[in-house]
């Protein structure tokens, strides 16, 4: 009896965290142009305490800025902020010092729903990073024509009939998408561009570091030798390889990987209160 070959392809298409409930917020409007006291005061005291802070600065929470920080860069300024329920894009402008037009164009108003415990990026720069902690894989990598991340995958197929051996079919190669969070360590490419190895960073773990490289768990299989539900504990100055090292392993039971597409995030689910 043959042994089905263990692959890379599966893609589970389900949201993260599907049993979690939500509370909608208000419908994201447009700003009035006439402005009752109330809001002249409100505005007033914006524009004070932006005055006073940088931009993505945490002037505190207000009325429509509810939520708390999730992520902040070496500057202690946020990068990333979860939604609490009634928040709107306004509220976080306002909040953090933003460019409301500039918030916009990552969100766009008239589609985007909000959802309490979400995540957004309070700038273009960190949407990867608000994607990853709403819980997208691959959140920077490329997408094929359906909205599917490509990445790095490895067809795993036995050697001959009920032999527990597998041997390696690469697809793709891993490519750098840039630092994250998790994955902040430094990587060494060739003279061809090819991605030689990556130095883990303190804090840094294996999903950030696929995230960042673009290669599921099958991929890294190979780089670890071990099957992909049993990746080794990683310490800083740690150097992981980014080609192929194991190309025959002991497979046992495929582990299960999840891909959503590209866009699912901000087209269908994503920013939310």
């Amino acid at each position: 009896m043959s042994v089905a070959a263990l692959t890379g392809c599966t893609i589970d298409t389900a949201e993260p965290d599907a049993g979690k409930t939500a509370t909608p917020a208000p419908a994201q409007t447009e700003p009035s142009t006439t402005l009752t006291g109330e809001e002249r005061v409100e505005q007033e005291k914006v524009r004070e305490a932006c005055a006073a802070s940088p931009v993505r600065g945490d002037t505190g929470a207000r009325g429509e800025a509810q939520g708390t920080v999730y992520e902040s860069d070496g500057e202690g300024l946020p990068t990333v902020y979860t939604l609490a329920s009634g928040d709107t894009l306004e509220g976080i402008a306002n909040r953090f010092c933003l460019d409301l037009e500039e918030l916009y164009a990552i969100y766009e108003l008239n589609t985007t729903i909000l959802l309490a415990g979400e995540h957004v990026a309070l700038q273009k720069e960190y949407v990867a990073d608000a994607r990853r902690a709403s819980g997208y894989l691959f959140p920077a990598c490329p997408a094929d024509d359906t909205g599917y991340p490509i990445v790095a995958s490895i067809g795993w197929e036995p050697i001959e009939d009920n032999s527990p051996i597998s041997r390696a079919n690469i697809t793709g190669a891993p490519i750098d998408t840039g630092t994250a969070y998790g994955a902040k360590g430094a990587a060494r490419s060739n003279a061809a561009g090819e991605l030689i190895d990556y130095t883990v960073a303190p804090n840094d773990n294996w999903r950030s570091i696929r995230d960042r490289f673009c290669f599921d768990l099958y991929y890294m299989a190979s780089l670890t030798g071990g099957w992909a539900d049993d990746a080794p504990v990683i310490h800083p100055g740690d150097v992981i390889p980014m080609q192929p090292q194991y190309r025959e392993i002991n497979t046992g039971a495929p582990p299960a990987e999840r891909r959503q597409p590209a866009n699912a995030a901000i087209c269908s689910r994503f920013p939310t209160v």
